[in-house]
């Protein structure tokens, strides 16, 4: 039965006006297509409905949400994207579908009936596609009655279509957020920004992402979809992401093949690349740490529409949240770190520096009695120069004891905190070292502001990092020595050597007690000496972290505070 245009027009309006309230009310992507469905049947008078949506690989018509009268086992198995089809024939051509009587040429050749035991005349069909024209699906409406549905139901169920779309694209972002939220409380960055390189292809149809972060002048990526060669990192002056860092927002090329700003153009003809879209990478203080990019083709990529902005600039939030969250990780366990330090120093230092005592009171004896010997014996001694060249060597040796113990006293004893000089501090430890010709140190922290620390206890930890560094490098070689300012009052000094590296499955044991690199077939005096660094470097209120590919070098990274300037 026809209704009547008037009312029916007004009716139907008035209910699209509610659809959009009663859509955000639900709590899935088929709930709210259900939704859609069941107020496109009201709107229409239409008997059963059908969403089917655009697989992965965009070849696929897939059932997500079926509606209507006395509802039976539909027909729901994956639909391809041809003409097959009158779902299919939408998909293709993208426009809508009114088919008054599916019975007639040339309907009767594709039409594909939902239930096979009843019987359909009239089919409804309109394609969802998004503001990027890029499509997500086709929403199917069927009534056994002939021609059945008009134009206005063809345009009402367009606006359907539309706010379903919109749906479709908001519940997968929502899906995308709660996954990405989950390995964000469990996972360490790096596992973040694979699934976040992930969800921004999917959810934008791009061929690329890449995750970028900040070091010094260029960016270096820390996830990609894609393989950068040796190509690696890219300057923040003059590349396309890194104009998003100088501006600290979004940035969008329609081009990338004339956009003198891509620092990459070989990978992206090889790519096929013909649109890119970065955004920065912002922490909660306004600093900026990276970058978050996506590329495409521009077939399905559109990279300057409302929808890629508002994905990315999400997903480059949440890819901060991974840096924010790493970054209180490692305070909370530095913490925690220097609180255990702490007590196991106030348990065992009064021990330890008594028991050094006490032994420094024995040994101090030593030089007194040989003294004695030489007064008492000195015809003998003379016509024995066995007995005195060994009295001199055990003076000699007493006294290098008597000056051992006295600096692993001072190591023991609480720790008095002042600002300090990197660079002469360095030096103080090169010259303790004395190292062999054939290495070289270059020092290079001038213009870092003092940090605060123990003057002994910071030269103690450089000459534990030179000494090990000259020991992996077999006697030659070159170990570099830097530094930065960094955010939030933290200074960074970098020592890196020429070495061997250390393997990865020993870096996280390298600050054991117990660990030696030489019992796992590494090199280097690897064990007892590092776990004094992070042992100082807690006491200091720092931390230490090594990097190394585990064959060129080895990199620590050591954390100070910075003297704060009243």
């Amino acid at each position: 039965m026809k209704r009547d245009a008037g009312s029916g027009m007004d009716e139907a309006f008035a209910r699209l006006m509610r659809a959009g309230l009663l859509i955000s009310s639900r709590k899935s992507l088929e709930e709210t297509l259900e939704s859609i469905l069941e107020m496109a049947l009201d709107v229409t008078g239409a008997r059963y409905g059908i969403f089917r949506l655009v697989d992965e690989a965009g070849e696929k018509l897939v059932t997500k949400a079926v509606a209507g009268e006395n509802l039976g086992v539909p027909r729901a198995e994956e639909l391809p994207i041809d003409e097959h089809s009158v779902t299919g024939w939408t998909a293709i051509h993208r426009t809508p579908l009114l088919i008054d009587d599916v019975t007639r040429e040339p309907w009767n050749r594709i039409y594909y009936p939902l239930y096979r035991d009843l019987e359909m005349r009239s089919e409804l069909t309109v394609p969802l596609i998004d503001a990027s024209g890029r499509l997500e699906g086709v929403l199917n409406l069927e009534s056994p009655q002939v021609a059945a549905f008009t134009d206005q139901d063809k345009n009402l169920l367009q606006v359907l279509s539309t706010q379903a779309v919109i749906a479709i694209q908001e519940a997968r972002l929502l899906d995308a957020l709660q996954e990405i939220t989950y390995v964000l409380l469990k996972e360490p960055p790096g596992e973040v920004f694979r699934r976040l390189i992930t969800k921004a292809r999917d959810l934008l149809w791009a061929e690329d992402c890449a995750v970028w972060v900040l070091q010094g002048d260029a960016l270096v990526p820390q996830a990609s979809t894609f393989r950068l060669g040796r190509e690696g990192n890219i300057p923040i002056e003059g590349s396309f992401v890194g104009s998003c860092i100088i501006s600290r927002k979004l940035v969008v090329s329609e081009d990338v093949a004339s956009d003198s700003r891509f620092f990459l153009p070989g990978l992206a003809l090889e790519r096929g690349w013909g649109q890119a879209i970065a955004s920065p990478l912002v922490l909660n203080d306004g600093s900026v740490v990276g970058a978050l990019s996506v590329f495409g083709s521009g077939r399905t990529f559109l990279a300057k529409s409302d929808w890629a902005k508002k994905v990315l600039s999400m997903l480059s939030h949440y890819a901060a949240l991974a840096i924010d969250a790493e970054t209180t990780r490692e305070r909370l366990r530095v913490a925690q770190e220097q609180k255990s330090v702490a007590e196991t120093f106030a348990a065992v230092g009064d021990i330890a520096a008594n028991l050094l005592h006490r032994l420094n009171n024995k040994i101090g004896l030593i030089p007194v009695r040989i003294e004695g010997i030489r007064d008492k014996c000195e015809d003998v001694l003379s016509s024995h120069p066995y007995l005195e060249t060994n009295l001199d060597e055990i003076e000699r040796s007493s006294k290098e004891a008597m000056e051992a113990v006295r600096e692993n006293l001072s190591l023991l004893r609480p720790m008095t905190l002042v600002p300090v000089d990197v660079g002469s501090t360095v030096l103080d430890a090169i010259e303790k070292l004395r190292p062999p010709d054939s290495v070289e140190i270059e020092v290079d922290v001038g213009g870092l502001p003092r940090v605060i620390a123990g003057r002994q206890g910071l030269a103690f930890v450089f000459l534990n990092l030179f000494s090990n560094a000259v020991e992996a490098m077999g006697g030659g070689g070159k170990i570099t020595v830097t530094g930065r300012s960094k955010s939030k009052g933290w200074v960074e000094v970098i020592v890196s050597d020429s070495g061997p590296g250390i393997p990865r499955d020993f870096q996280q044991r390298i600050f054991d007690p117990e660990f030696s690199g030489k019992d796992g077939g590494g090199k280097g005096n690897l064990g007892f000496g590092l776990w004094w660094v992070r042992t100082m470097m807690a006491r200091i209120g720092g931390s230490v972290r090594v990097e190394s590919d585990g064959r060129h070098g080895t990199t620590f990274v050591l954390e100070l505070p910075a003297e704060v300037e009243g």
